[in-house]
């Protein structure tokens, strides 16, 4: 690795962090060890000037090991590791380079490394001490993403261990004081802010008065009025630069931004799409600088260019307003992204990208007044979105369900638990949250841990091409009308599809990770269909359906689904599904295919269950076997009750109904207030007559009666007065007639 000092002066020059460099330098050559909070607005240049400052400062204390700097987005990541080598004079990939899901560029003298959270979550997993890593700092911390919460935890902890770690972390908005507390020590972290420098943005409003969102996601008119905006500003930027200005357009989602890029070409205008699913090369073309001649470009943005990207020539921003979050139906067990309108903050930061080379233009499409009353913040992923894969680290780190960690938020109690449960139902964690052995290889997956179980099993059956093919599928974000798999997969194979290079590029992907062995490439050709709904299947296991009426199912997880309208699925009676979404009032399947029953039941035969249940009926108890499959119930048959069942049955009962199980009975309601009045009056050895304190002694004296009641007897036909009198102190069995008339 090169011990050759980063140039400090070419690297901040003319960016607004540089003059605090020098603090950072000393506080982090005076102790390594000890945290750093850096709070420092957007465009500021912290991610820039923060990692050689933080090296140069280590090697001073002969600290060598490499600098690892995150990024919630893999662009991100890309783009700071290509504009630090470009400052420092070096080919990318050498001094500084990156890691990112898929693609590295590194070598053997790298000093500073970039790389996703995610990516990093997973080499601390593999790596517990981050061996040869002097220094990891964690930027964007704001965002609250889940990858960067659960990061943030586990590099502290690792802090705490290793002396020779520097821990940074760095936030563009105002957490520094919670921060700084979670990442105590003796005292709380040392905070360094700096101002931004950053050009001045002028805000204009060009609103649209119809329907901006809809179930959908952004009306088709709303776009429209977005393309239109873009187009009319960019041409009036232009004019008044008499040189090429480039427009960046912010749209939540890559649907939202092919579409405007539509609109944007059929008028003749250059546009560009920028989101995670082109490809890197496309990415690297789009952010790299333009040639002088060429002409303005509009490029159409989804949030990956909201943060520690600069996009060059840009002076315009145009801000659709909207951001794409998740969200989690706790009633319904399922969660997805959905259209909300941007926080402030969010909007602060796209509006940022107009001001960062020279004085700029923010152009919102929403109204005034609507922007007035967005949230403050962006909620935190961890509030609101699946915690399965956040489970499935916090298990492999040893602490499950976040038990003894130390978060700046921990998960909520409730989406856990359901979440834990559908980590047992793919068998990563066993009962108490303990991860399992498949659940240790299933974390070594970088996907998501349904889709990583349905590789690693799905290859011995099916091979590993096809595991991997479906499994991309699954993970991808196309969808046919008709919500069928099996549809959907044959489009993606077509290369005219819009979706087939990403699809390609991930399966390719997943077929490097599938195991190995005898049964791996080499098992027996499936058909498509069987592989496409038995991938499905150990994907998903909780969300096998069956058909209660026409295209309504019932899931094993307990919740009702639609499919679409005129969805030829619907002539199946089991369902493998895949993705499912809220509508207005209710569920629908969004990715399913036709399963045969007996199939789920040989991949997923935790999920199916015979028990005998017996219950309190009409003064009587009875017994029935019952079959399901998850919460399908498949068959009821009427059983005989036995002894302990019936018992069981007639605990629960008492437990649920009190003693209005036996009903009224004169003789022993009289009793029981005798003898109240005993207790009352005379105190111990007469025991509380009330009914808590006589269901807390029901072993005492109600047993007799209670298992009568579990041999088939009439609950209106078993006497309690006998056995009440079980319960008086046999010192005054026979003078309490005389005691208390």
């Amino acid at each position: 690795m090169s011990s050759a000092l980063f140039d400090l002066d070419a690297v901040s020059r003319g960016l607004a962090f540089g003059p605090s460099r020098h603090e950072l330098f000393n506080s982090v050559k005076a102790d390594p060890a000890q945290p750093l909070v850096i709070q420092a607005p957007p465009g500021s240049g912290k991610t820039t000037i923060v990692p050689p400052t933080a090296a140069n400062a280590l090697a001073g204390r002969g600290l060598d090991g490499r600098v690892v700097v995150t990024q919630p987005r893999r662009v991100a990541a890309r783009a700071a590791a290509r504009r630090l080598a470009q400052l420092d004079g070096s080919k990318l990939g050498d001094r500084v380079g990156f890691s990112v899901r898929g693609e590295r560029m590194l070598s053997d003298r790298t000093k500073i490394e970039f790389a996703t959270a995610g990516l990093m979550l997973r080499r601390l997993l593999a790596d517990p001490d981050l061996d040869g890593v002097s220094a990891l700092i964690i930027d964007e911390v704001h965002e609250r993403s889940i990858d960067t919460d659960l990061l943030l935890a586990m590099a502290n902890q690792v802090s705490e261990l290793r002396d020779d770690l520097s821990l940074v972390v760095m936030s563009a908005t105002l957490h520094a004081q919670e921060l700084s507390q979670l990442l105590a020590r003796d005292a709380p972290a040392p905070v360094l802010s700096a101002q931004s420098a950053q050009f001045p943005v002028q805000e204009l409003f060009d609103s649209f008065s119809g329907q901006r969102n809809t179930e959908r996601g952004l009306s088709h008119d709303y776009l429209r009025h977005v393309a239109r905006s873009a187009l009319k500003h960019s041409e009036l930027a232009n004019r008044a630069a008499g040189q090429p200005v480039d427009t960046l357009v912010f749209l939540p989602g890559a649907g939202e931004v092919q579409r405007v890029c539509s609109y944007l070409e059929a008028s003749g205008a250059r546009s560009f799409a920028l989101h995670s699913q082109i490809s890197s090369r496309e990415q690297d073309s789009i952010l790299g600088v333009p040639d002088v001649a060429e002409p303005a470009r509009i490029i159409v943005s989804t949030s990956i260019a909201e943060s520690s990207v600069t996009v060059p020539r840009v002076h315009l921003v145009v801000d659709a307003g909207y951001s794409r979050e998740p969200r989690r139906d706790e009633g319904r067990g399922f969660s997805g992204l959905v259209t909300v309108v941007s926080s402030r903050a969010a909007a602060t930061q796209r509006a940022g990208r107009a001001g960062r080379l020279g004085p700029g233009t923010v152009v919102r499409t929403l109204d005034a007044k609507s922007f007035a009353a967005a949230p403050a913040h962006s909620t935190p992923e961890i509030r609101t979105a699946d915690l399965v894969d956040a489970g499935l680290t916090l298990a492999a780190w040893g602490a499950p369900r976040g038990e003894g960690l130390s978060m700046w938020e921990q998960p909520p109690a409730a989406t856990m638990r359901a979440d834990q449960q559908v980590l047992h139902a793919l068998d990563a964690v066993d009962e108490s949250g303990r991860i399992t052995a498949l659940g240790e290889r299933m974390s070594k997956i970088p996907t998501d841990p349904r889709t990583a179980r349905a590789l690693l099993e799905g290859t011995a059956r099916f091979g590993a091409k096809a595991a991997a093919e479906v499994v991309a599928m699954l993970a991808g974000s196309e969808r046919v009308a008709s919500a069928d798999l099996g549809e959907l997969l044959a489009a993606l194979r077509r290369t005219s599809h819009p979706g087939h290079r990403s699809w390609a590029r991930e399966a390719k992907r997943l077929a490097a990770l599938a195991p190995a062995g005898k049964d791996g490439n080499a098992a027996r050709p499936q058909a498509a269909a069987d592989a496409v709904a038995g991938i499905c299947a150990l994907a998903y296991p909780q969300w096998i359906a069956r058909r209660m009426g026409p295209a309504e199912y019932l899931l094993a997880s307990g919740t009702r689904a639609s499919l679409p309208r005129g969805s030829h699925l619907e002539h199946f009676e089991y369902l493998a599904v895949a993705e499912v979404s809220r509508t207005g009032g209710g569920a629908m399947i969004r990715k399913a295919a036709g399963i045969d029953f007996d199939t789920a039941c040989e991949l997923l035969p935790q999920m199916h269950r015979i028990r005998d249940t017996a219950q309190l009926l009409d003064g009587r108890i009875s017994a029935r076997r019952i079959e399901s499959f998850g919460e399908i119930e498949l068959s009821s048959k009427p059983i005989k009750v036995t002894g302990e069942l019936g018992l069981q049955a007639a605990q629960a009962a008492l437990a649920e109904q009190g003693l209005a199980v036996f009903g009224t009975q004169e003789g022993f309601e009289a009793l029981r207030r005798r003898m109240a009045v005993a207790h009352r009056l005379l105190g111990e050895p007469f025991a509380p007559m009330d009914e808590a304190s006589l269901i807390a002694r029901a072993e005492d004296w109600l047993t007799p009666a209670l298992r009568q009641l579990a041999a088939g007897k009439s609950a209106a036909k078993i006497e309690l007065h006998s056995a009440l009198r079980t319960l008086l102190p046999w010192e005054h069995a026979h003078d309490f007639d005389e005691l208390v008339p």
